[in-house]
């Protein structure tokens, strides 16, 4: 046999200097994975196996994109168009009239482009019916529409930051029941209608690290029962005096430092969290001002006591309903 008949299916071609495309370099392995980035290519290359499972085209000049070579991809599970020209989600449409086109894909990567609107129609990502992470952050987005994603009920991770959306829609994420994890992280938010982020019932984590908020959203917040992680750094919430962590069914633990950014709280409520059974011994580091810390009714049964002397104004604490004792250790 063949040299490439003796390697398959470990390596079956490596085709380099395409006259059409003399940069272009892309490699196949089994299952297919063809990559091709930082090589200033303009199209889509033509000669896709039909077997490509990894398609990846980040950092090049794509501008648009000839959708008719994707759709005989059934089994591409990856497709990352990053860093690229796309200006316009249009160009990027990768459904059929008659079947869903790309019926495979999981992951699609359409970060750092140009893109500045979706279409209102959900035709944008129609056909992915297996997509479960989707990338449009550090675009030029300004606003968003619930409708882009009510054809991805099965949607996981949605990476949103870097957009300048300054304001969430009430129900913007309403078809996303799936959702695990979001990211709106410098996009400018000042502030959450109640309402923004309803629907998302299985969100376990949710970042608007580097926004522009002033307070804690908690009406917003309490719409998501399963919220695990909440990242609020680099915010200006400064002025903050007073926070309520209450009836969060899914909250376990309390971190080291999780409150750092919160230098002016002074009452501090953390109660009927019916699994939170620990709280790290530095959870309330920097909180130099709080002087009100109440524990009621969580699954706690000890507290190091570390946790109460880092706290140098307290003047009141409460833990009724937890059968709590204090830990007292020389050393953490």
């Amino acid at each position: 046999p063949s040299l490439q008949h003796s390697l398959s299916p470990l390596l079956l071609t490596k085709i380099t200097s395409s006259p059409l495309l003399p940069q272009f370099t892309f490699t196949s392995v089994l299952p297919y994975l063809i990559s091709s980035y930082f090589c200033i290519i303009p199209h889509l290359p033509s000669l896709l196996p039909p077997d490509t499972h990894t398609l990846r085209l980040q950092s090049n000049l794509l501008s648009t994109l000839e959708t008719h070579l994707l759709h005989t991809l059934y089994n591409l599970t990856e497709l990352d168009l990053s860093q690229n020209r796309f200006s316009s989600v249009r160009t990027l449409t990768l459904t059929q009239l008659q079947a869903p086109s790309l019926p495979s894909l999981l992951s699609l990567h359409l970060e750092e482009n140009q893109l500045r609107a979706l279409p209102a129609a959900s035709f944008s990502f129609s056909g992915l019916v297996s997509l479960l992470r989707l990338h449009l952050n550090n675009n030029h987005l300004t606003s968003i529409d619930p409708r882009w994603f009510t054809a991805l009920p099965q949607l996981q991770v949605l990476m949103l930051g870097g957009n300048p959306v300054e304001v969430l829609p009430d129900g913007g994420f309403q078809a996303l029941g799936s959702l695990r994890s979001l990211v709106l992280g410098g996009m400018g938010i000042k502030g959450l209608p109640e309402k923004a982020l309803e629907g998302l019932d299985s969100l376990e984590s949710l970042s608007f690290y580097d926004n522009l908020l002033i307070r804690v959203p908690t009406q917003a917040l309490r719409r998501l029962p399963g919220l695990k992680f909440l990242d609020l750094n680099k915010n200006h919430l400064v002025h903050l005096t007073e926070l309520g962590l209450n009836n969060m069914e899914e909250l376990v633990a309390i971190e080291r430092a999780a409150m750092e950014n919160l230098p002016e709280l002074t009452k501090l409520e953390i109660t009927n969290n019916p699994r939170l059974s620990y709280i790290h011994p530095e959870a309330f580091l920097h909180l130099d001002k709080l002087e009100s810390l109440m524990l009621n009714s969580n699954a706690l049964s000890a507290l190091h006591q570390h946790t109460v002397l880092s706290l140098p104004s307290l003047r009141e604490w409460y833990y009724r309903f937890c059968r709590l004792c204090i830990i007292y250790v020389q050393h953490i």
